[in-house]
């Protein structure tokens, strides 16, 4: 397994990228400050960009110094190559994001 770290901006943020098969065992969407952030949270297709039709979570709020599980209790996401998971936040600044993956 391997973890990836990312800061999330206000634009259109990838915070994991498949190289091959693979499948994602937890993420997390952390905010780091003291105010709540919204953000939105897309799984794009190889291919495709970010839009409606590929998000999973749209205006999020994410209360102060909390956190969102994507995948947590045993879930898992099953990508291709390059597919991948992109996180918009409402600020520049406060949030990262975790994801644990292992290639299948």
């Amino acid at each position: 397994m391997a973890i990836e770290t990312t800061n999330v901006t206000n634009s259109a943020t990838t915070i994991y990228t498949s190289s091959g098969n693979s499948a994602v065992t937890y993420a997390a969407i952390n905010n780091v400050t003291a105010s709540a952030i919204s953000v939105d949270i897309h799984v794009v297709p190889n291919g495709d960009s970010v839009g409606n039709i590929n998000c999973i979570a749209k205006t999020l709020d994410i209360a102060a110094l909390d956190q969102y599980q994507l995948y947590a209790g045993g879930e898992k996401l099953l990508l291709e190559a390059s597919d991948t998971i992109s996180v918009t936040a409402n600020v520049a600044t406060g949030i990262n994001a975790v994801v644990s993956y292992t290639s299948i």
